[in-house]
């Protein structure tokens, strides 16, 4: 057959019409695409016709490059055209075979092959009728396959992190909702490839392309409606069967939701309320409404309070009070930390920023407290330059990085707190004036545990029944000489020291009720004590010694801990007592 008579014939049936797209048909089309002509020695025109008789695939002897998809063709026995039967027609020099078909739960999609060959050839209805089936067994794999497909990215959408895919020019190749509600991005422009890669994530597909190796949790800044937004991002390269990249995944998340999770991590478990404050005195009570009048302001809080007061409690309290209850709560202890590295403890900073710095950099105290609560406890220890930082911090709401130039954005409420006095820290030039009254917009004075009077009562019946029962000891209480004791001391360590001398009297009381021997024996010191008491101190401590080391079985780490000293000095007690183990 010669080419051009072919082509000649074809047109003589072709009318040009608007191409009616239906999504519906693509499956068709496709199946259509993956049927192989040299299976069946097909040496004629094989087209793919929808509903309409426009030609959707062409397939034999005609090349790619003929314009032929889209436009109509116009068959001569289209009124006798039944379903799944072969109509043969001939005209001049050629042979028309047509079948017409139904697609795979597509009752209402039709398709049609018409194979048109020169009319010397061999009958061709059953070669129709194989291809017909053929066609349709590749249809029925691939609804089954997109029906798989769809419900793989029906979980996929039903993830909120986001998931994109691109290639390796950084076209998107698929993006899932919660993707699309982070990026402001539509599903419609990625799936008709109109969508690129942000420009700040260039950088990282570029590292892919050549490292061929999965870049995990890094910091990606990309833009949406002209603001930055802040992400963690992991990029994993994919690959084809050979090795070489065809693209990559990636899986991201808000910084806030990872600033979460790492408040987790730290172990700030927030289970602190004002329920949990223990105590009935009016100094407390008017102290607690206090603090839940500053929960409702977004303003910086000044917390003063001798050691062991509960000044981390009532922080906690607060931020639980709090319309930022939901967010992160980041405490920072300003004493625990060298002085050198409080800053980047802080403000954080980035890869290669000094020596020693964690690759990737790290993320400060500040943003992960991004949009809760950052708690500086012992603030009066910070050195000068970095309030001064921390100053601009609180005037400007941004940050820098140790090591990096890029501001970051931070919404955070401050509650500071120190056992010192910041006003004489300020006159003695130790503590910025500027930073002290931006901190002080709100104050809060916990009361030392010596001016709460019966609090002491009701701390030592919790910390009997809290400790006790860890011990598997059932200790009702303390005697009425033990409860004046507690009364009168002076409690220097306020709350924490009396949670301690109950742990050690626990250990010590080998009776149903803790008296005052055992308190004071536990370490209760007592300003008016009598000269017979004095002259047995020894005899007392090595009674303790003894008491403590037969309750830890031997325990000397334990013995020294519930005693308050170090293991070399109960080595050394053991001696001089005589302490036989």
């Amino acid at each position: 057959m010669i080419y051009t008579e072919i082509i000649e014939y074809i047109n003589s049936m072709l009318s040009n019409n608007t191409l009616k797209q239906n999504k519906e048909f693509e499956i068709i089309k496709e199946s259509f695409t993956f049927y192989s002509i040299n299976s069946d020695n097909i040496n004629g025109t094989l087209l793919l016709l929808d509903d309409f008789y426009a030609i959707r695939g062409v397939k034999g002897i005609i090349k790619s490059k003929i314009n032929l998809i889209g436009k109509t063709l116009n068959l001569p026995f289209k009124e006798k055209i039944k379903s799944s039967e072969v109509i043969k027609y001939i005209d001049s020099n050629f042979c028309v075979y047509f079948l017409k078909e139904k697609g795979y739960k597509c009752e209402e999609i039709n398709y049609g092959l018409c194979y048109i060959i020169d009319k010397t050839s061999q009958k061709n209805e059953m070669l129709l009728e194989n291809i017909a089936l053929k066609i349709s067994k590749t249809i029925e794999i691939l609804q089954r396959y997109n029906e798989e497909n769809n419900f793989l990215l029906k979980y996929l959408d039903s993830i909120d992190e986001g998931i994109s895919t691109c290639d390796t020019n950084g076209n998107m190749t698929y993006v899932n909702k919660a993707c699309c509600e982070i990026l402001g991005i539509k599903k419609e422009d990625v799936a008709n490839r109109k969508k690129k890669i942000s420009p700040e994530y260039r950088p990282i597909l570029n590292k892919i392309l050549n490292e061929k190796k999965s870049i995990i949790d890094v910091e990606y800044f990309p833009k949406r409606n002209n603001n930055t937004i802040h992400l963690i991002n992991s990029s994993y390269p994919v690959f084809d069967d050979k090795k070489k990249v065809l693209g990559t995944i990636d899986i991201f998340r808000g910084i806030k939701r990872t600033t979460k999770l790492a408040n987790t991590l730290v172990g700030q478990n927030l289970s602190y309320n004002f329920e949990n404050i223990i105590g009935e005195s009016i100094i407390l009570k008017e102290k607690i409404g206090l603090a839940k009048s500053f929960a409702l302001s977004d303003a910086n809080i000044y917390i003063e309070g001798e050691s062991g007061t509960g000044k981390e409690l009532f922080a906690q309290s607060i931020h639980n009070y709090s319309n930022r209850k939901s967010e992160p709560f980041i405490a920072i202890n300003c004493a625990n930390f060298p002085l050198e590295l409080v800053d980047s403890e802080l403000f954080g900073y980035e890869e290669g920023a000094f020596t020693g710095a964690k690759k990737g950099g790290k993320i400060g105290k500040f943003e992960l407290a991004n949009g809760g609560t950052l708690f500086l406890d012992e603030i009066g220890e910070m050195q000068l330059h970095i309030q001064a930082k921390l100053l601009r911090v609180l005037e400007t709401k941004t940050l820098s990085r140790i090591g990096g130039n890029k501001p970051i954005k931070v919404d955070v409420k401050i509650i500071a707190a120190t056992n010192r006095n910041l006003y004489e820290l300020v006159k003695k030039g130790e503590f910025r004036e500027d930073l002290y009254y931006r901190l002080k917009v709100l104050f809060l004075e916990i009361p030392p545990l010596r001016e709460r009077g019966e609090d002491v009562i009701l701390l030592t019946q919790y910390f009997i029944k809290k400790i006790g029962g860890g011990m598997g000891k059932n200790i009702k209480g303390v005697d009425k000489e033990g409860e004046a004791l507690l009364l009168k001391y002076n409690w220097p360590g306020n709350i924490r020291e009396l949670e301690n001398i109950i742990a050690r009297a626990l250990f010590i009381c080998n009776k149903d009720i803790i008296t005052k021997e055992d308190l004071i024996k536990s370490g209760v010191r007592i300003e008016d004590i009598g000269e017979n008491i004095k002259n047995n101190l020894e005899e007392i401590n090595k009674e303790i010694l003894i008491d403590t080391l037969r309750q830890t079985k031997g325990n000397k780490k334990r013995t020294a801990e519930i005693l308050g000293v170090s293991r070399p000095t109960i080595y050394r007690m053991i001696k001089k007592c005589g302490v036989k183990l």
